[in-house]
């Protein structure tokens, strides 16, 4: 009987190893979950078919193996660990912090789980929490690193720049995080006016991710905003021109839109695809437009960027590059809408 069995499984698994080798990963699952069923083999091998399952984005399913494995096994911390992330990344948030908390053992509190607590609570939206887990992952763990740049972020959503500022530090000093957290120290020091220190950071963070396009395209970004326009060429040339064409193209706007060189504006706006036509972009044709005093389409192209992102309202009623049609009703009407 056994060796019937292999008979059957050996294919099934060489077939789920092919799988897995071309990325196929949720037919690599179904393979070794049919061998599993007719070979009634170790069911660790159903930790493997969920993680494929996981990967492969089929929450349900990955749910499915991994229930069916705790009923077998069902004090695994690594198998509540991996459902309360599916429950998660599923959107099921109540259930991936009740599966979560079973993982606290009585008198003990593991850093790993307060901070897998801590991201559950925030994806929920219930960021005070998240916090408290965050902070206490911190507490039990001073080195658990990405626990100081989640803090961190909630911070500075909270313009609580000061508190992040600090985290950001604490962590980088533990020689981890990735060229986005060392721009959102930046951001943050920018936020506070320390902008010496905020060139210091982006400057740093270029000598240890020397070939980051978000890297360069902050510190240049930086550079236009302190009008320190003569060194955009040097960034722009270590980029990428094919592959970072968009990111070249962005510093060039930002720089023009500062400088208020219009012409050109238009000209470098007639490069972006329609696929590519976003808030930002219909922003800058209502200046364009403006500055022609084309009123009409200015307040056309204003009022689609205010429907993609209403957050540009603000940055609009302090634009002087509106200056020729801030007084027009319409204008008014867009910007300044009644409650």
């Amino acid at each position: 009987m056994i060796s019937l069995r292999r008979f059957f499984t050996r294919p099934l698994t060489k077939m789920s190893d092919r799988w897995e080798g071309k990325k196929k990963l949720h037919l690599a699952a179904r393979s070794a979950y049919f061998s599993y069923k007719i070979g009634k083999e170790n069911p660790e091998g159903l930790l493997r078919i969920a993680a494929l399952e996981m990967k492969a984005e089929k929450y349900n399913l990955t749910i499915r193996y991994l229930e069916e494995y705790l009923e077998l096994n069902p004090e695994s911390k690594k198998a509540l660990l991996l459902l309360g992330i599916a429950y998660r990344r599923n959107k099921d948030y109540a259930k991936a912090i009740k599966t979560h908390l079973k993982c606290l053992k009585k008198g003990e509190e593991e850093s790993d789980i307060l901070y897998t607590l801590g991201l559950d609570h925030e994806r929920a939206g219930k960021t005070k929490t998240a916090k408290r887990y965050y902070a206490k992952c911190i507490e039990v763990d001073r080195s658990f690193a990405k626990a100081y740049f989640r803090l961190a972020r909630l911070y500075r959503r909270d313009k609580k720049y000061d508190l992040a500022v600090n985290l950001y530090l604490d962590g980088l000093s533990l020689r981890e995080g990735s060229a986005k957290d060392w721009i959102n120290l930046s951001f943050c020091y920018i936020n506070t006016a320390n902008l010496a220190a905020a060139e210091k950071v982006l400057l740093e963070a270029l000598e240890n991710f020397p070939d980051s396009p978000e890297v360069l395209f902050a510190l240049g970004a930086y550079y236009i905003k302190k009008q320190k326009y003569n060194k955009i060429p040097e960034i722009i040339s270590k980029l990428d021109s094919e592959e970072d064409w968009y990111i070249v193209l962005s510093l060039r706007l930002k720089e023009v839109l500062d400088k208020k060189e219009y012409e050109e504006l238009e000209k470098l706006l007639e490069q972006i695809k329609r696929k590519d036509q976003n808030a930002e972009y219909w922003y800058m044709k209502a200046i364009v437009s403006s500055s022609k005093n084309e009123s009409k389409r200015a307040i056309k192209s204003l009022q689609k960027a205010l429907e993609l992102d209403s957050e540009l309202r603000k940055e609009a009623k302090k634009d002087d590059n509106f200056a020729m049609i801030r007084k027009l009703e319409e204008f008014k009407h867009i910007v300044y809408p009644r409650k």
